[in-house]
Protein backbone atom coordinates (compact mmCIF):
# COMPACT_ATOMS: atom_id res chain seq x y z
CA UNK A 1 0.00 0.00 0.00
CA UNK A 2 1.24 3.48 -0.76
CA UNK A 3 -0.04 6.24 1.51
CA UNK A 4 0.79 9.84 2.19
CA UNK A 5 2.27 10.45 5.61
CA UNK A 6 0.68 13.87 5.61
CA UNK A 7 -2.80 13.51 7.04
CA UNK A 8 -5.47 15.34 5.12
CA UNK A 9 -7.42 15.67 8.34
CA UNK A 10 -10.44 13.87 7.00
CA UNK A 11 -8.46 10.84 5.81
CA UNK A 12 -5.52 9.88 8.05
CA UNK A 13 -3.05 7.39 6.53
CA UNK A 14 -4.30 4.52 8.72
CA UNK A 15 -7.85 5.05 7.43
CA UNK A 16 -6.59 4.91 3.84
CA UNK A 17 -4.88 1.59 4.54
CA UNK A 18 -8.03 0.18 6.15
CA UNK A 19 -10.10 1.18 3.10
CA UNK A 20 -7.55 -0.47 0.80
CA UNK A 21 -7.70 -3.66 2.86
CA UNK A 22 -11.51 -3.74 2.64
CA UNK A 23 -11.43 -3.16 -1.12
CA UNK A 24 -8.84 -5.90 -1.62
CA UNK A 25 -10.88 -8.30 0.51
CA UNK A 26 -14.03 -7.53 -1.51
CA UNK A 27 -12.17 -8.29 -4.74
CA UNK A 28 -10.41 -11.41 -3.46
CA UNK A 29 -10.46 -12.50 0.20
CA UNK A 30 -6.85 -13.73 -0.06
CA UNK A 31 -5.35 -10.44 -1.23
CA UNK A 32 -5.10 -8.58 2.11
CA UNK A 33 -2.92 -11.41 3.42
CA UNK A 34 -0.45 -10.74 0.62
CA UNK A 35 0.19 -7.12 1.61
CA UNK A 36 3.66 -6.96 3.13
CA UNK A 37 4.37 -3.29 3.60
CA UNK A 38 3.38 0.32 3.57
CA UNK A 39 5.22 2.87 1.46
CA UNK A 40 4.73 6.04 3.49
CA UNK A 41 5.33 8.84 0.99
CA UNK A 42 5.81 12.58 1.60
CA UNK A 43 8.04 12.31 4.66
CA UNK A 44 9.45 15.65 3.57
CA UNK A 45 6.14 17.27 4.60
CA UNK A 46 6.01 16.03 8.18
CA UNK A 47 8.08 17.13 11.13
CA UNK A 48 9.35 14.27 13.23
CA UNK A 49 8.95 10.50 13.11
CA UNK A 50 5.52 10.36 14.80
CA UNK A 51 3.43 9.51 11.67
CA UNK A 52 5.75 6.61 10.81
CA UNK A 53 5.78 5.35 14.40
CA UNK A 54 1.98 5.52 14.49
CA UNK A 55 1.63 3.54 11.24
CA UNK A 56 4.03 0.89 12.55
CA UNK A 57 2.05 0.71 15.81
CA UNK A 58 -1.32 0.38 14.03
CA UNK A 59 -0.06 -2.17 11.50
CA UNK A 60 2.54 -4.24 13.39
CA UNK A 61 2.59 -7.04 10.79
CA UNK A 62 3.60 -4.71 7.96
CA UNK A 63 6.94 -3.11 7.19
CA UNK A 64 6.77 0.68 6.93
CA UNK A 65 9.05 2.34 4.38
CA UNK A 66 9.16 6.14 4.89
CA UNK A 67 10.07 7.84 1.60
CA UNK A 68 9.97 11.14 -0.24
CA UNK A 69 9.36 10.44 -3.91
CA UNK A 70 9.76 14.14 -4.71
CA UNK A 71 13.25 14.27 -3.22
CA UNK A 72 14.18 10.61 -3.91
CA UNK A 73 14.77 10.02 -0.20
CA UNK A 74 14.94 6.48 1.15
CA UNK A 75 13.84 4.92 -2.14
CA UNK A 76 16.05 1.95 -1.26
CA UNK A 77 13.38 1.04 1.31
CA UNK A 78 10.93 0.51 -1.56
CA UNK A 79 13.37 -1.79 -3.31
CA UNK A 80 13.90 -3.71 -0.06
CA UNK A 81 10.15 -4.25 0.28
CA UNK A 82 9.60 -5.54 -3.25
CA UNK A 83 12.87 -7.40 -3.87
CA UNK A 84 11.70 -10.71 -2.34
CA UNK A 85 8.72 -10.73 -4.73
CA UNK A 86 10.50 -10.06 -7.98
CA UNK A 87 10.14 -13.00 -10.32
CA UNK A 88 11.89 -11.65 -13.40
CA UNK A 89 15.59 -12.36 -13.39
CA UNK A 90 17.66 -10.96 -16.26
CA UNK A 91 19.49 -13.49 -18.39
CA UNK A 92 23.25 -13.68 -18.17
CA UNK A 93 25.24 -13.06 -21.33
CA UNK A 94 25.97 -16.77 -21.77
CA UNK A 95 22.23 -17.53 -21.65
CA UNK A 96 21.45 -15.30 -24.63
CA UNK A 97 21.88 -16.28 -28.24
CA UNK A 98 21.28 -14.28 -31.37
CA UNK A 99 20.48 -16.19 -34.51
CA UNK A 100 21.50 -14.36 -37.65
Amino acid sequence: AVVSTQSTGEHPPADTISVLERELRAFNPELPGRVVGIIANKIDLVSGPEPIIELARQFPNLSVAPVSALHSRNTSAIRALIEPFKTHRPLKDDQCSINS
